[in-house]
């Protein structure tokens, strides 16, 4: 809040320059008593001093507030204050009102005081804790109370480790390893805080600027989107979605509707139109609240459990955000909505899609149906691919490699018969293969990309791109990574990638690698030198016929790139197949 003005009035052609210079926003006076009076006729025919004139002076304020508490909330915090205020010290209020100006709520307030007059700072918080009860989530992570740890706790944790590495070595059947410890010391000797961590985000509905309080507000918006999605309206509303009906055709009679059932009777003003109808426009045919979340260049994943219940990852670290749906209703028709765009039925278990409307990002959506969850509510994980991609450059500014890493790589594209970049869920692993792909291999290069969603892409001429297809229109297959996968033995390509090794599909990447093909792929893995063992899992689901054979083939992915935190942790060549051991030799490339 910024005081803007505190004023002691104590004459009338004092209050005339007041009003003239000041006076601003009549329209939202709640004064109803005097509406459209001027302040000298507030002051002294309407509302005149008890003691004779001007025996008591004028006190005039002007303060700005967040734009998030609504106009009519501002006047109500303010009134209510002022009502607290003169059952202690009696007061006359002569004039409350607020109106937009600028990016804020500007309130002004004309009072009188017969006795000791308040602080202005006191009002200003009063209203303030309005805003803070509807949106002040920290912007950081909340502060533990863990004590500090010392060098010298450190040391100490460490021998006491060994210690217990030491009994562990040591155990037998007889004495246990718990058995053999007084006590047992955890790993990390700061163990993360269990408390909830929270992410702010300013979003557009919390700067909503309107005359109406939030609520009622939300009530007039949630009614709205109820006759939208009635059985007699809906189809209106999917033929638009389907791209049968003009989005602005549907619009207007959405407006209509709004003059006729709640403008014309008193329940919206007019001023709130337009906000109202880029809120419905939002929720219908953008990705509406979730869409602030896709904007925030730092957010990577969102993940929604409930409307009330929408987490982020940043960095790879997971946080709830301060973004939330009106109501579970809300939510359900965001979904419904969702899938009508992208031609999803909600009676499968679970399934993944790309959206691509975005104009930042391309998002990729897995969506779990209700009827699976335990809540019976709808579970959705949005994952953001950028439109612009990151090159060598922009990934050494984000901390993901240095120089030296990224020149290994690029010869590694054009010398190693595979390549896999490796890590767990949002340790940029698509990022990083997406800016090998464009980068890494020659111009002449025949590329063939296969992938689950359209998350992979370039801006080289004659790459292949190709996807599944799980939910086939008619006259359509469907087509799986497996299905993809069998195909690509035949596309004639020279360098075969695949966006997820998941299952199967692997086995072509074996086959086209160990004949002369150039691989590359991303999987799920906890280390660099655990990759080898994930993938040759997904080669028995093919035709591997034992775990032995498929772990000997891998010896053609000559280069695993494990990442976490959106950072190359490890890099890790593979040098040959040791037929004792039965394991690879490896030999260690780089390591954070």
């Amino acid at each position: 809040m910024e005081e803007k003005l505190a004023k002691r009035i104590t004459s009338s052609k004092a209050l005339a320059v007041i009003e003239k210079n000041y006076r601003r926003h009549a329209e939202n006076e709640t004064n109803v008593l005097a509406k459209n009076a001027s302040f000298v006729e507030l002051a002294e025919v309407s509302m005149p001093d008890k003691n004779g004139a001007w025996s008591h002076p004028l006190s005039f304020y002007i303060s700005h507030h967040a734009s998030t508490i609504g106009i009519a909330d501002v006047c109500k915090e303010a009134n209510s204050f002022l009502e607290k205020h003169g059952a202690n010290e009696p007061l006359d209020i002569l004039s409350v009102t607020a109106g937009i100006k600028d990016s804020s709520i500007e309130l002004i307030v004309l009072v009188r005081f017969y006795a000791l007059p308040f602080k202005h700072s006191d009002l200003c918080d009063a209203i303030n804790k309005k805003a803070a009860r509807r949106s002040d989530i920290p912007n950081k992570e909340k502060e533990s109370c863990k004590p500090i740890v010392t060098q010298e706790d450190i040391l100490l944790h460490q021998q006491k480790l060994k210690a217990q590495a030491d009994v562990l070595v040591a155990s037998t059947e007889d004495t246990p390893f718990l058995n053999g410890l007084d006590a047992y010391t955890r790993r990390d000797i700061s163990q993360e805080d269990m408390n909830e961590q929270f992410y702010d985000l300013r979003t557009r509905d919390m700067q909503i600027q309107i005359m109406s309080s939030y609520d009622d507000f939300i009530t007039v918006f949630r009614e709205c989107m109820q006759f939208i999605t009635s059985v007699t309206e809906r189809e209106n509303y999917y033929d638009v979605m389907r791209g049968r009906s003009r989005q602005d055709v549907f619009m207007k009679q959405i407006e209509s509707y709004i003059h006729r059932r709640f403008i014309s009777k008193k329940q919206l003003p007019l001023e709130d139109l337009p906000a109202l109808l880029k809120k419905i426009e939002y929720a219908l045919f953008r990705l509406y609240i979730v869409q602030d979340l896709i904007d925030d260049p730092n957010i990577t994943d969102v993940i929604i459990t409930a409307h009330n219940s929408i987490r982020v990852r940043v960095n790879g670290r997971g946080f709830l955000s301060n973004v939330t749906f009106v109501d579970e209703q809300d939510y359900e028709r965001f979904i419904t909505g969702l899938a009508v765009k992208n031609n999803i039925d909600l009676k499968v278990p679970t399934q993944t899609f790309t959206d691509d409307h975005d104009a930042g990002y391309i998002l990729r959506f897995t969506i779990t149906a209700p009827y699976i969850t335990s809540s019976n509510i709808p579970i959705m994980h949005i994952r953001k691919a950028a439109r612009k991609k990151l090159l060598g450059e922009d990934l050494i500014k984000a901390g993901m490699m240095n120089e030296k890493v990224r020149d290994y790589l690029l010869d590694c594209g054009k010398y190693s018969r595979g390549i896999v970049f490796a890590g767990p869920p949002g340790s940029g692993k698509t990022v990083a293969l997406n800016w090998f792909l464009e980068e890494a291999y020659e111009a002449s290069a025949e590329i063939l990309v296969i992938q689950e969603n359209d998350e992979l892409f370039s801006s080289r001429n004659g790459v292949m791109f190709e996807h599944v297809v799980m939910n086939p229109q008619k006259g359509e297959q469907r087509t799986t990574l497996e299905d993809l996968g069998q195909m690509a033995l035949v596309a004639g390509a020279n360098v075969f990638v695949i966006g997820e090794a998941k299952g199967a599909e692997i086995c072509s990447a074996i086959t086209l690698s160990n004949s002369g093909c150039r691989t590359a792929i991303t999987i799920h893995s906890n280390s660099s030198t655990e990759t080898i063992d994930k993938m040759a899992d997904l080669a028995m689901r093919g035709y591997a016929t034992s775990f032995e054979q498929a772990k000997r083939m891998m010896k053609s992915f000559e280069t695993i790139v494990y990442l976490r935190d959106f950072k190359i942790q490890e890099i890790t060549q593979i040098t040959g197949y040791n037929e004792e051991t039965k394991d690879m030799f490896y030999r260690p490339i780089y390591r954070r």
